[in-house]
């Protein structure tokens, strides 16, 4: 697995020295189940439950992790070839008709975009 993240994100998660930087950086960490250093982790380990993480699907690509690596390790890189590699196997996040009529009619169609982009094949 680790060879199929490192081919569609072009890093090498490998090179980690988990210093935690970039879970303290993170705008996100909060909401996550798992913060970017256990992400990494996990990647690192091959550990096949990195795919089921909710924090993955929360990342939103913001790059101060990206920036804040000592490693030059672009972890949103990472972060967005997990969600590949999820959508590639049709485990969608956001499926269109299971929202509701009134957030549709709620959300600026851009924000709406952008989700799709981010959570559906």
């Amino acid at each position: 697995m680790i060879e199929r993240i490192k081919e569609i994100s072009g890093q090498n998660a490998s090179i980690c020295m988990q210093c935690g930087t970039c879970s303290a950086s993170c705008t996100g960490r909060d909401l996550m189940d798992y913060p970017p250093r256990q992400v990494m982790r996990m990647i690192q380990l091959g550990n096949q439950n990195v795919l089921n993480l909710k924090s993955i699907w929360i990342c939103s690509t913001c790059f101060i992790c990206t920036a804040r690596c000592p490693r030059g390790i672009d972890i949103a890189r990472l972060m967005e070839a997990l969600r590949v590699i999820n959508l590639r196997k049709g485990r969608e996040v956001l499926i269109a008709e299971k929202i509701p009529l009134e957030i549709l009619t709620r959300v600026p169609q851009m924000a709406l975009t952008s989700g799709f982009r981010k959570l559906s094949a």
